[in-house]
C-alpha cells in the first residue's frame, strides 16, 4: 500500500512539475535549440552586407527559474526530456543530419587548407626575397664561381689575341668584360627587381583598399583569404580571428557551395600559382650565371632576352595576383557598408571573386605558362628569338593602328612615329631570324677573322650590294593649311551715296593734293600769304606734302597750276578730322593723321558705309569659293553679303574674321609625303643632298626633302617623287659603293668578294660598317644553307612516309 502511495506521489509531483514548466517556468533553449537559433541568425545576417559571426559552444546557458516546491532532480529530468524532444524534432526535420554534414565538411576543408596557409603568407601577395633564401645563395655562389672562371679564361684568351694584333677582337673582349661584371652582380640586380615590385605592390594595396598602418608583408595566410570574404575587417578586426576560414565561408550566403567553390576555384589554383611562381624565381636566380656565361661564349643575346622576358613575366604574375586580391577586398569592404557595384546588384563579391579567379587563370596560361613551357623546351636559349619576333609583330600591328590614328587626327608627327615604329618592328623580326643562326655566324666570323677571310672562300660565302637601293617605307598625309591673303578694304557704294551719307556725319567735300617733294617748300611760302578767312579751309603738311582744300579754296587749284605747281596728283573726296575717303576710283579710307580723332572718324565711316575686303585668290578659285559658299547660306548668314566682281571675291568687313576662317578651311588641301629608306647602315644621303645643293642640281628637292639625323630615311612630297627617283638614280649610277672596317680598311665588292681598296673611291658611296655587311652576308649564307637542308630532308621524309603507307596497305 505504501509503495502504491509513493508511486502516486511521484506521478503527482511529475504532473505538477510539467504543468508548472509549461505555465510559469522560463527555460533557456537546449544546445540544439541554440544552434538552430544561431543558424537562423546567420541566415538573416547573410542577407546583410557582411556575414555575422557564429556563436561558439562555450557560451553559458541562462539559469532556469524553478518553483521552491519542485526538487532539483525533477528539474534536471525535465531538462533532459526537453533535450530529447528537441533532438527528435531536429532528427525528423533533417536539421541534425544537415548540421552534422556541414560540420564535417567544414572540418575537412579546414584540415585541407591548413598546410596551404604558409605559401599564401610568404609568396602570394609579395614576391619572395630570393636573395635571402639560403638554398638560392648557395646555388648562385657555386654557379657564379664556375661562370667567373670560364669568363676569366675567355678574357685571357681574347687579350692574348689582341696583343698579337687581332684588333677586331676588341668588341668580343668588351662583351666578356660586361658579362664578367654582370655575373658578379646578377643576384643583386634580381633582388632589386624583387624589392621594386614589392614596393609597387605595397603602395597599390594601400591605395586600393584605403588602409594605412598595416604591414601587409606580415599577414597570415588565413587573413589573406578571409579578407576576400569579409573585406578589410578580416585583417583589422580581431572578432574574426577565432573563426576558421571554413566556418567563415560557410556562414555566408551559399553555405557549403560557396565553401567548396572557393576552395576548388580560388584557393587551390592560386596556391599552385604562388608555389610555381616561387620555384621559377628560385630556379632562375640560381642558374642565371650559366646563361650569362653561355651568352658571352656564343654571342647569342637571345638567351639573355629570353631570361629577362620570363623573369619579368613571373614578377608581373605576382603583382597581378596581389592586384586581384586588393580589388576584391575593396569590393567586399564596400559591400559590407552597402556601397559599390555588388551592393547595387545584391550579389556577394565572393561570387565575382570566384569567376574572376577563373578568368585570371586563363590569362596566366597565355601570359605566363605558355612562354614558360616554351622556355623549358629550349633551356639553352629560353626561346629569346621567338620573344623578339613576337614583340616585332605586335609592334608592327601597333604602328599600323598608330598610323591610322595619326591620319585621322591630321598629325604629321604621329604618322612619322608610326612609320619609324613599323620599320623598327620589321628589324626586330629580322634580328630574331638572325638570332637563330647567331651561334654558327659568330663562329664563322671568328674563324674568318683568324684566317684573314680564307674560310669564307672555302665555305662559298658571297657578298652582294643592296638588293634594293631605295625602299618605300609608307606615306604620311599632311593637311596644308591655306593662308588667305587679303587686300585693302574698300567701300562698295556710289560716290553720290557716299557724299550724302558722310555729309550727314559731318564730313566735308575736299580736294587732296599730293605735292612733289621739290615744290613743298615753295608751296609752304605760297600758303603763308593766304588771307585769314581762307586759312580755316586749308590744311597743309609739309612733311607729307598733303594739301587739303575745302569750300571756296577749291578755286586755288587752277591758280596754283598757273604759277607752276604740279596739281596732277589731286583726289576728290570726303574729309573729317584726318580721315579721308577717296571718291575718284575705288573708294577707300585713308588716315592722314595719326590721332584718336582720325581713328574715331574712320570708325564712323565703317559704321555708316558697307566696307569690303578683297580675298586675293585666282579668278577660278574665287568663283568656285563664291558659288560653294552660296550653297551654305543657311549655315552662314553673311554669305548673302559676299560680292563677286569680275572674278574678284569681296568679303564683308563685319564678318571678315569668320569668312576668312571658313575660306581657309575650304581651301585646305591634303598632301602626301613618301618615306624612303636608304640601304641599311649607309652614310651617303647627307653627302648626296649637299652635292645637289653645291652643283645646283635638283635645288627644289633640297628645299622640300626632310632627311633623318641618322641618314637612314627621308621624306619627300608626293609631287617631287619622280624627280627624286631620277636624281637619286643619276647620283649613284657611276659611283662605287664602299664599306669601312673598324681597323680603317676600305672594302669594295668585286665579283662577289670584298676587296681592300686602300682609300675611299673619289666618286664613292659610303655604305657604312664592313662588319655589319659581313654579319648580314654570313646570316644570309647560314639561312640559305638551313633552307637547302630542309628542302633536302623533306623528300626523304615524304618517301619514308610513302613506304610506311605501302607497308600498312600490305
Amino acid at each position: 500500500m505504501r509503495q502504491r502511495f509513493r508511486v502516486l506521489a511521484v506521478l503527482l509531483l511529475l504532473l505538477l512539475g510539467f504543468t508548472n514548466h509549461l505555465l510559469t517556468v522560463t527555460v533557456q533553449a537546449s544546445p540544439s535549440q541554440a544552434v538552430a537559433s544561431k543558424q537562423a541568425d546567420v541566415q538573416i545576417a547573410s542577407a546583410l552586407p557582411t556575414p555575422s559571426t557564429v556563436l561558439t559552444s562555450t557560451e553559458e546557458p541562462a539559469e532556469r527559474e524553478t518553483s521552491w516546491y519542485i526538487p532539483g532532480w525533477v528539474d534536471d529530468m525535465i531538462q533532459k526530456v526537453d533535450d530529447m524532444i528537441q533532438s527528435f524534432k531536429d532528427l525528423m526535420s533533417g536539421k541534425l543530419i544537415k548540421d552534422a554534414i556541414e560540420g564535417l565538411v567544414v572540418l575537412l576543408v579546414d584540415e585541407l587548407m591548413s598546410p596551404l596557409y604558409d605559401a599564401f603568407a610568404q609568396s602570394y601577395l609579395f614576391t619572395p626575397q630570393i636573395a635571402e633564401i639560403a638554398m638560392v645563395q648557395s646555388g648562385w655562389s657555386l654557379f657564379m664561381i664556375i661562370g667567373l672562371v670560364l669568363l676569366f679564361i675567355g678574357i685571357s684568351w681574347l687579350t692574348f689575341k689582341i696583343i698579337q694584333g687581332k684588333k677586331d677582337l676588341g668588341s668580343l673582349l668588351k662583351v666578356f668584360l660586361v658579362c664578367f661584371v654582370a655575373t658578379y652582380f646578377s643576384l643583386t640586380v634580381l633582388n632589386i627587381a624583387n624589392v621594386g615590385i614589392n614596393w609597387i605592390a605595397s603602395k597599390m594595396f594601400e591605395g586600393i583598399i584605403g588602409t594605412s598602418g598595416i604591414a601587409y608583408e606580415g599577414l597570415e595566410g588565413q587573413q589573406i583569404l578571409k579578407a576576400m570574404i569579409v573585406g578589410s575587417d578580416g585583417i583589422t578586426d580581431a572578432a574574426y580571428a577565432a573563426q576558421t576560414l571554413g566556418e567563415l565561408t560557410v556562414s555566408t550566403s551559399g553555405g557549403i557551395f560557396n565553401l567548396l567553390s572557393y576552395l576548388l576555384l580560388v584557393v587551390l589554383p592560386l596556391y599552385v600559382v604562388a608555389v610555381l611562381k616561387t620555384l621559377v624565381l628560385i630556379f632562375m636566380a640560381m642558374l642565371v650565371n650559366l646563361w650569362i656565361t653561355q651568352s658571352a661564349y656564343t654571342g647569342k643575346m637571345e638567351t639573355l632576352l629570353g631570361f629577362a622576358n620570363l623573369y619579368l613575366r613571373t614578377l608581373l604574375v605576382g603583382l597581378i595576383c596581389g592586384l586581384h586580391w586588393a580589388i576584391f577586398v575593396k569590393m567586399q569592404t564596400d559591400y559590407g557598408e552597402g556601397e559599390g557595384f555588388c551592393a547595387a546588384l545584391g550579389i556577394p563579391p565572393i561570387i565575382f571573386a570566384i569567376l574572376s579567379a577563373l578568368a585570371l587563370l586563363v590569362f596566366f596560361f597565355f601570359f605566363w605558362l605558355k612562354p614558360l613551357m616554351r622556355a623549358v623546351q629550349h633551356p639553352v636559349t629560353l626561346n629569346g628569338a621567338q620573344v623578339l619576333d613576337s614583340v616585332g609583330k605586335w609592334g608592327e600591328r601597333t604602328s599600323t593602328s598608330l598610323d591610322s590614328m595619326g591620319k585621322r587626327m591630321g598629325s604629321e608627327g604621329v604618322q612619322k612615329k608610326a612609320l619609324s615604329m613599323q620599320e623598327a618592328s620589321k628589324r626586330m623580326q629580322q634580328a630574331a631570324d638572325r638570332m637563330r643562326t647567331q651561334r654558327s655566324v659568330g663562329k664563322d666570323k671568328l674563324v674568318s677573322t683568324l684566317s684573314g677571310g680564307l674560310s669564307e672562300s672555302v665555305q662559298g660565302i658571297t657578298y652582294h650590294e643592296p638588293e634594293e637601293w631605295l625602299q618605300e617605307g609608307g606615306q604620311i598625309h599632311v593637311e596644308a593649311l591655306y593662308e588667305l591673303a587679303l587686300g585693302e578694304s574698300e567701300i562698295k557704294s556710289s560716290a553720290l551715296n557716299i557724299s550724302e551719307v558722310l555729309g550727314d556725319e559731318g564730313f566735308r567735300s575736299v580736294s587732296l593734293l599730293k605735292a612733289p617733294v621739290a615744290q613743298r617748300k615753295l608751296l609752304s611760302e605760297k600758303l603763308s600769304t593766304l588771307k585769314k578767312e581762307y586759312q580755316e579751309d586749308v590744311q597743309w603738311n609739309e612733311d607729307t606734302g598733303e594739301l587739303i582744300l575745302a569750300g571756296h579754296t577749291l578755286d586755288m587749284l587752277p591758280q596754283l597750276e598757273q604759277e607752276g605747281f604740279d596739281v596732277s596728283a589731286v583726289r576728290e573726296g570726303m574729309y573729317k578730322d584726318g580721315a579721308f575717303v577717296d571718291l575718284n576710283s575705288n573708294p577707300k579710307i585713308s588716315l592722314l593723321l595719326g590721332s584718336s580723332e582720325a581713328e574715331h572718324a574712320a570708325e564712323q565711316i565703317k559704321e555708316a558705309l558697307p566696307l569690303y575686303t578683297q580675298a586675293k585668290l585666282p579668278q577660278g578659285k574665287a568663283s568656285s569659293a563664291y558659288h560653294a559658299l552660296q550653297e551654305r547660306a543657311d549655315e552662314y548668314p553673311w554669305v548673302k553679303e559676299l560680292l563677286l566682281e569680275q572674278g574678284v571675291l569681296w568679303l564683308p568687313d563685319d564678318d571678315l574674321e569668320e569668312a576668312t576662317e571658313v575660306l581657309e578651311r575650304m581651301l585646305t588641301q591634303t598632301t602626301r609625303k613618301i618615306r624612303v629608306n636608304f640601304p641599311r647602315h649607309s652614310r651617303f644621303a647627307a653627302s648626296m643632298i649637299a652635292d645637289w645643293g653645291r652643283t645646283g642640281t635638283s635645288e627644289g628637292l633640297t628645299e622640300v626633302l626632310e632627311l633623318a639625323n641618322d641618314e637612314s630615311h627621308a621624306y619627300i612630297p608626293e609631287e617631287h617623287w619622280s624627280e627624286f627617283q631620277q636624281a637619286y638614280d643619276s647620283y649613284r649610277k657611276d659611283r662605287i659603293p664602299y664599306w669601312r672596317a673598324k681597323d680603317g680598311a676600305v672594302y669594295v665588292i668585286k665579283d662577289r668578294v670584298p676587296v681592300n681598296y686602300g682609300q675611299p673611291p673619289l666618286d664613292g658611296l659610303d655604305m657604312g660598317s664592313f662588319e655589319q655587311l659581313q654579319k648580314e652576308m654570313l646570316h644570309r649564307h647560314e639561312q640559305q644553307r638551313s633552307k637547302e637542308t630542309q628542302q633536302a630532308n623533306t623528300p626523304k621524309a615524304q618517301e619514308a612516309g610513302q613506304v610506311k603507307d605501302k607497308g600498312q596497305v600490305k
